[in-house]
This record gives C-alpha cells, structure tokens and sequence, in this order.
C-alpha cells in the first residue's frame, strides 16, 4: 500500500443538489424561480471532489461532466460510489471518452459489492476504463491523502458511506437518514460530517417514506453525535408538505438556521474547505 502524505488536502463540493437540479426545468416553484433569475443559486446534483496527492471524485452526478469542466479537472484517480441510484451513478458513462481520446489512466473505482453486476451488464464498455474494487462496510484502505474506511448508511440495502483523512477525518453519509450503531461508532473521532438534507420539510405521515433526512432530522442527528462542524447537502430547495413538493427554506431561514447552530452550513456549488 502506498504511504500516507501528511499534508492538507481540499475539499470542493462539486454539486449540492438532489435528485433534480435548481432550477428544474418542469418546476416553476420560489425557489427555482430565484435560481433561474440568480445563477448563484442554482444547484447541480451532489457530488465531492478531495484533492490532494490524488484527485479523487465522490459519486459519479449525472452533471459530472459539466462540474469537471467547470472546475478545471484534467484527471481523475480514484472515485466512490455510494450506492446505485441515478443521480449518483449517471455521470459514469463520461469516462469515455477522456480515456479514448484524452489518454487517461484507469480511474480506480470503489463501489459496493452487490453493485458489481452492473458493470457487467450496463457498462461493460468501460472494462479497461475503470478498475474495479468493490468493496463492503468495515473495509480500510490506506491511500496517498489517507486511510479511507467504508462505513454502512441506510438509504438502500447496499448504500454506503467514507470516512477519510489524516489529522482531520471526514464523514462523508450522503445519502440516507441516521446510520447504523456501528456506523455511529466509527464517528468519534471525526471532526466534519458532511450529510444529505433532501427536503427541507416533511411533514408526517409522509417523512416516514423517504430513506432521506430533511433539515431538522438532519440537524438533530448531527448535535447527538458532538462533531463540531457540520456541512448539508443534497439539497432539493424543497419541501414535501401534503403529498405535495412545494418550494422549500429560503436563504434567509438557512441563514437563521447556521446561525441557531454553530458549525452548521448549508453548502452550496463550488464551496471548499481545506483539511489537514
């Protein structure tokens, strides 16, 4: 295994939205309104860029290729998928090309192991692309920005999340509502969370449906596991009141909510911050 570099590395958040984009061309909500009138506050789909010795990607977006671009990125490592849902996998297929025509090495890829199937049966073009490494909750790796462990998230059946870093560790749980006791466990010695907020709101019976936290849930979770800084995102902008998704906080409410919580922040496209 390759030796550990003690140095910081950046993390870029690359998307922060959910399973739509804000503004969502079918939704003529506040929220999305806003955004099309304001490109600040428009929102692509959720995905983590950590660059360090590597350059490695979290969840492939289906906006991938505009988020790589925007950012500059020439080369991709390694990536982590966290489970088998579109707006985390979708960007896969733009691995295509770079490696045909841009002459990229194959991207190691970290995945859960019940995923392993699909590369067989929807992306066998990318057989030379990527390697593959499933892997499964409780597995550690040791690589070039630090030790990486694979933790279980509840969301689906195979959905996982990472733990990463040296002096500073990160979680990073996206998606899912709160994670299992073991996986609760491997928190203590983390110092940012980074956790998915889907709907700002549900309201009851219908928050019992979705495998997604909403902000409050999120919140709560959060302040009982003592980590000091918090960042939400996958963040749809909306809120599912009624049976109805309906336009979702407004800036100021996410503004009166980071200042209600200390170490609370709403991310938004292109924030980073550094670790050491």
């Amino acid at each position: 295994m390759p030796a550990c570099i003690h140095a910081p590395f950046e993390v870029i958040f690359l998307g922060t939205s959910g399973g739509f984009m804000i503004p969502s061309f079918h939704c003529p909500c506040e929220r999305c309104q806003e955004a099309r009138q304001s490109p600040a506050k428009a929102r692509t789909r959720a995905s983590v860029l950590v660059r360090g010795v590597e350059t490695i990607l979290i969840d492939a977006s289906a906006d991938m290729a505009l988020q790589l671009e925007r950012e500059s990125i020439r080369q991709i490592d390694r990536m982590f998928i966290t489970h088998w849902h579109y707006d985390h996998i979708q960007g896969l297929p733009d691995l295509l090309m770079p490696a045909k025509f841009g002459g990229w090495k194959p991207v190691e890829l970290y995945f859960p192991s019940q995923m392993a199937h699909h590369f067989d049966e929807d992306l066998d073009y990318l057989n030379g692309i990527v390697q593959l490494h499933p892997v499964e909750p409780g597995d550690c790796l040791e690589l070039p920005d630090g030790r990486w462990e694979v933790v279980k998230t509840t969301h689906t059946p195979e959905s996982i999340g990472f733990i990463f870093g040296k002096k500073e560790r990160l979680a990073y749980l996206v998606d899912g509502v709160v994670p299992p006791l073991e996986t609760q466990e491997r928190l203590k010695d983390v110092s940012v969370l980074v956790l998915e907020s889907t709907f700002d709101e549900i309201e009851p019976p219908e928050a019992r449906q979705w495998p997604n936290f909403h902000a409050q849930a999120a919140i709560d979770f959060w302040k009982k596991t003592g980590i000091p800084k918090c960042y939400l995102t996958h963040l749809a902008c909306h809120s599912f009141i009624n049976g109805l998704v309906v336009a979702g906080f407004s800036d100021e409410k996410r503004k009166e909510l980071e200042q209600a919580y200390s170490g609370l922040v709403f991310a938004h496209d292109k924030m980073r911050f550094q670790l050491a």
